[in-house]
């Protein structure tokens, strides 16, 4: 099978691109981890929902979230397949070696769980993403949609809501994500399983890595000095090489 028509949608980034995007770094670990050659598209976010539709891809229609997302790859036979995880089941079926080991259930644990650290945080990290990460022109578009899924300015939420209590409300869920990657090993190793990485280490990965790009200081109080975190972070740190 030739992989030379693979591509990743992936979310444009203001001064020059390369992901940083978390769910953008789910579906680009894996491609890193399989080593399946591929080609960025960088899509600013107004873009992302009439490019794809243009393509032809069906809108999400599973969950509350939007209709077109990245990262959303094109296979070399010509298929879409948007969705991190369905990306991952995708490219498993496709390239079997190495595995992703989605046999286990490590994955959907860590993924609910990131829920419960990703969404009271969204007070500390989203005002910094407008400010940083999305390029200039889409900025407004950016505020704007925020503004109406939050019902407040950024500036407005991140006062509000932000700081010590936007920790504190990510506290259980950092503890819990500690534990999964601390208690659910096999053997000796740094990953999740031990000594066999998995896609529960990728989604782990994407997460930090999401992070640390978009403030350094998020990443460190995300992982908090904890041993497990950074055993995985340093171990699966070779598959972010390729970020653009």
């Amino acid at each position: 099978m030739t992989t030379d028509g693979t591509i990743l949608y992936d979310l444009a980034r203001r001064g020059g691109n390369n992901c940083w995007s978390a769910n953008a770094w789910k579906a680009r670990l894996v491609l890193n981890y399989k080593r399946i050659p591929y080609t960025t598209v960088w899509l600013a976010n107004p873009d992302i929902e009439p490019t794809l539709k243009s393509l032809g891809i069906p809108p999400n229609t599973s969950g509350p979230g939007a209709a077109y997302t990245v990262p959303t790859i094109r296979l070399s036979s010509g298929e879409y397949v948007m969705d991190s995880s369905a990306i991952a089941q995708r490219l498993e079926e496709l390239y079997p070696e190495p595995s992703l080991h989605l046999d286990t259930d490590g994955h959907d644990k860590i993924l609910a769980t990131i829920g419960k650290i990703g969404f009271p945080l969204f007070p500390v990290f989203m005002p910094r993403v407008a400010q940083r990460m999305v390029v200039e022109s889409a900025v407004p578009w950016f505020r704007e949609s925020k503004e109406k899924r939050f019902g407040m300015s950024l500036e407005e939420l991140e006062a509000t809501r932000g700081g010590d209590s936007a920790w504190e409300g990510a506290a259980p869920g950092l503890a819990e994500l500690k534990a999964l990657v601390r208690d659910g090993k096999r053997d000796e190793g740094p990953f999740v399983l031990g000594s066999q990485a998995s896609y529960a280490d990728l989604v782990v990965m994407a997460l930090l890595e999401g992070m640390k790009r978009i403030g350094g200081d998020l990443y460190e109080k995300i992982v908090g000095g904890d041993a497990g975190l950074t055993a995985l972070y340093e171990a699966c740190k070779q598959w972010t090489e390729k970020d653009v």
